[in-house]
Order: structure tokens, then sequence, then C-alpha cells
């Protein structure tokens, strides 16, 4: 099984680099809300497969802009975590509003809509749910949640191939694939289905036996 997950697009210069409380909590809002515009990315071959997307436009305008086909479909555990500014007076830079909300998250603040307790809850849930249906799909969800899927999925002994570094950004895409599906013998580790040395020719050969 594969599973592909999508951060969810934002338009471009959306935030600033500075802003104040008030205006944080707005651009939080916009960021789901607004559709972005368009990507010059390939998309990803999905016919006839599931794309799971969290309920609100710019997720679902990801989708349609990055994924070539597939069954879209609204997927609530997929909501958007809400940030909301630690205080609602003053003005400092986005970094910093943004590492304050997950610091309270963190501490279950009531501040913030929710937890992080809470939210790596529905991402178990939902990765056991997936882990049933063992059925390839696509997942659109925002950067925060979209960490809280990739730590669900490291417990569940999958391994991640990203196309980004440091911190999660919008438009980036992870594939989330089981460890004993990948060869493990050199530093590519590549899937079995496609080896790319001897180590995992042989060892794609004894397996299939």
């Amino acid at each position: 099984m594969k599973i592909w997950i999508i951060c969810t697009g934002e338009k471009e210069g959306l935030r600033p680099k500075r802003c104040s409380a008030q205006d944080f909590d707005a651009l939080s809002r916009r960021a789901l809300e607004e559709a972005p515009g368009p990507r010059a990315e390939k998309k990803l071959p999905w016919e006839g497969k599931q794309v799971l997307v969290a309920p609100c436009p710019a997720a679902k305008r990801t989708a349609e802009l990055l994924v070539d086909g597939g069954e879209l479909r609204e997927e609530p555990l997929l909501a958007p975590v809400t940030e909301r500014a630690p205080w609602d007076s003053g003005t400092a830079p986005l970094w910093f509003w943004r590492e304050a909300a997950r610091i309270q998250r963190g501490a279950g603040s009531s501040r913030q809509p929710e937890s992080r307790k809470e939210i790596a809850a529905r991402a178990e849930q939902l990765m056991a749910r997936l882990e049933r249906e063992e059925k390839d799909c696509v997942l659109i969800a925002d950067c925060i949640l979209t960490e809280e899927l990739l730590d669900r999925a490291r417990v569940r002994g999958y391994t991640r191939a990203r196309t980004g570094i440091f911190r999660y950004q919008p438009w980036e895409r992870v594939l989330l694939t089981k460890r004993n599906v990948h060869c493990g013998g050199c530093a590519h580790n590549c899937l079995l289905s496609n080896p790319g040395c001897g180590i995992g020719r042989d060892k794609a050969a004894r397996k299939s036996d």
C-alpha cells in the first residue's frame, strides 16, 4: 500500500513575514478558504484510486491541481488545524506566532481550538482505518496535521520520501510505504517492486518465492 500526503497549497504571498495577532488569525482562516492559483508541477497519476481531501476549499483545489484523476472524497478526520495567536494584541514575525501556537497546542492550552493530543488522536484513527482498507490513497492535509500523520506512520513501521527539507511547506509531497517493501541494502533503499541494485533484486526474488 502506498500513501501519498500532499500539504494543502496556499496563494503566493498570502502570509507576510510580520503581522499583528488579529491578522495572524485572519490569515490562517484565509489560507483555508481561498483557492490557490495554478501550479507548473507535474500531476500525480491516480486514475481510479481514492483521494481524501480536508473539508476546505484550499484542499479541494490542491487535489485538482496536483492529482490527475482519482475519486475525490471529503474526509472529516483531515479537518485543518486552526491556528490562533497566543494572545489578542501585538505585532511579531510570522514564525513567532506559529511557534507560540505550536507550544500552546502541545500544552493543551484552551487558547488553541485543538490540542496536539487531539490532533494526534484523529491522525491515529485515520491511519488505522487506512491500514484496514489496504488501498493506495492520496491525502490532502495541512502542514500541521501532516506532521502528526507522519509521526503515526513512523510508529506503524512506514518509511517516508519527501520533496522538501526542514519544516513542511504548502504543496509538499510525501510518500509513505512500509519498511518491509524496501530493499534496505544501500542508501537508496528503493522499493522491492523496482529494485535498483543487485542486493535489491536478490531480495525481491527471494520475497516472491
